[in-house]
């Protein structure tokens, strides 16, 4: 029954909006624009449609990172550091960006320039497609800092840097004879509140586990198990083992608020902007608050222990990965990873990032480990919790960095080797690849890397495909600022072949 269920709804995707070319942004339409001679009905073309598409993407995921920090910043009862981008970024970056108009006029927590995204991307407004893409690059730029960067730096500063240790993951972390609680969403902030709670002596009968990007900023942190992807969220409830979920923000199925009522699990949503239906909302704000839900929480799934039926048991086996890598912590030095490259000992560092989507059949791990020999690779995101249960994340060749906000990690370790070569970012062999993006967030994480001067591939559309004149765009046009790209390549193979044929970099010799 639940395979059906699940394949009833994968089967509830449009072709036409899969690659962008549908218009929705006034009530003249919904207008398809299938091919590059049709307009919609106020005459937008086909580029115009796809292009503000992929910037409403883009903005919508520089607003769930850039509210992660938020929220971060509310909890602490701090407020936006001034000037955060000219302090971070490069300055040869910060001076070009500032240059060609791409640097955000964020000024401390107003995010204006997502507010003026979505306006220029309403009907009537902004006719200029190649205009539209250049605001993709600046909401990048915004959230890789007032975002992932800022979300990173104040979780370390408050919960401390993760440390390398093998981790624990896969539905077997789920002990039957335990209550088992499940943290999951992006905000470890009641999450870090309930480990403190749960190693007390009392609590003891307590298992709590992770699930999505909270589960690995708790596993690299403190060694929490983690249960699930984004894409397994569901499997972790229909164990029939777990009293309580609790969930923060983003990437949450509405459908597990539906399946806990077909067992005795609770949901419990933490977060002001998170709310479901038939689940308890206990949103904190501040450490107290936190401490306080975190208590009560305990409380409540004991409660539901006693629902659960008896002889149970997890049939799947635990695996194990090494985690808790950061820019700082790496087996090799900055200067000794630049060196690696310069003697064509390592022909480049490759970061895998982003989703799990079980639409992309085309087997990317394959390809990656078979790439390791040559290329170091890092991984963020829920990406990285299938390179684990490849067994891939040995601490040797691939090494985990965390969670999506944690992308501010990889491009930390990009610009430390940089600077140890003497080169710039776009000079080096760098690449980021999103085999499977899910999230608007991974168009936006995608974007801030390609605004750095690192190519950036995509293995499944994202509001485009490869034979449109803005996917040539993509590729072309932002060398000439950037000295990058952002592509679409769906095989693994002609992936393969394009990185054989084109290499990372020319440049650094």
């Amino acid at each position: 029954m639940k395979k059906r269920f699940i394949k009833d709804r994968l089967n509830h995707q449009c072709s036409i909006g899969k690659q962008g070319k549908c218009c929705k942004n006034c009530l003249l339409g919904p207008c398809i624009v299938l091919n590059r001679q049709d307009k919609g009905a106020c005459g937008a073309s086909q580029d115009l449609v796809v292009s503000r598409n992929i910037l409403r993407f883009t903005a919508g995921g520089a607003s769930a990172h850039c509210g992660h920090a938020y929220h971060t910043l509310k909890y602490l009862k701090k407020d936006y550091p001034f000037d955060y981008i000219k302090k971070k970024a490069p300055s040869y970056l910060y001076n070009l960006w500032k240059k060609h108009g791409f640097l955000p006029k964020a000024k401390l927590e107003h995010f204006k320039d997502i507010s003026e995204a979505l306006h220029t991307t309403t009907m009537g407004t902004n006719a200029d497609y190649k205009d539209v893409i250049k605001w993709c690059l600046r909401l990048g730029i915004l959230d890789g800092y007032y975002g992932l960067y800022l979300a990173t730096e104040l979780e370390d500063q408050v919960f401390g840097k993760p440390e390398v240790r093998v981790g624990e993951l896969n539905l077997g972390v789920i002990q039957p004879n335990k209550i088992n609680i499940a943290v999951h969403g992006h905000e470890p902030i009641l999450a870090e509140a309930l480990i403190k709670e749960v190693r007390k002596k009392e609590n003891l009968d307590i298992n709590l586990i992770g699930v999505c990007c909270t589960g690995q900023a708790v596993l690299a942190r403190h060694g929490i198990p983690m249960a699930a992807n984004f894409l397994l969220q569901e499997n972790v409830i229909a164990t029939g083992m777990i009293e309580a979920m609790v969930v923060d923000v983003q990437c949450i199925m509405p459908s597990i608020s539906d399946l806990a009522e077909c067992y005795h699990t609770k949901i419990i949503t933490t977060n002001e902007l998170c709310k479901m239906p038939n689940a308890v909302h206990m949103p904190i704000t501040n450490k107290k608050e936190a401490e306080e839900v975190a208590h009560k929480i305990i409380s409540m799934a004991r409660t539901m222990g006693r629902h659960r039926l008896k002889n149970k048991r997890i049939r799947e086996n635990k695996k194990v990965a090494v985690v808790g890598f950061h820019e700082r912590n790496l087996p090799y030095s900055p200067k000794e990873i630049a060196d690696k490259i310069r003697k064509a000992q390592l022909k480049g560092v490759i970061a895998v990032v982003g989703c799990d989507n079980i639409r992309v059949k085309e087997d990317w791990v394959k390809l990656y480990k078979e790439l390791s020999k040559d290329y170091l690779f890092l991984t963020t995101g829920c990406i990285g919790f299938k390179l684990a249960n490849a067994g891939l994340l040995d601490g040797k060749n691939f090494y985990h960095l965390g969670s999506c906000v944690n992308n501010a990690r990889i491009a930390e370790v990009f610009r430390l080797i940089a600077k140890a070569a003497k080169k710039q970012i776009h000079d080096m062999p760098f690449l980021i690849s999103c085999p499977q993006p899910i999230s608007e967030k991974a168009i936006s994480i995608g974007m801030f890397f390609a605004a750095l001067g690192v190519d950036v591939h995509f293995g499944y559309n994202f509001l485009l495909s490869s034979d449109m004149h803005i996917a040539k765009y993509l590729e072309e046009a932002l060398k000439k600022t950037f000295k990058s790209k952002v592509f679409l390549e769906m095989k693994p193979k002609q992936f393969k072949r394009r990185l054989q044929k084109e290499g990372l970099s020319t440049i650094y010799k």
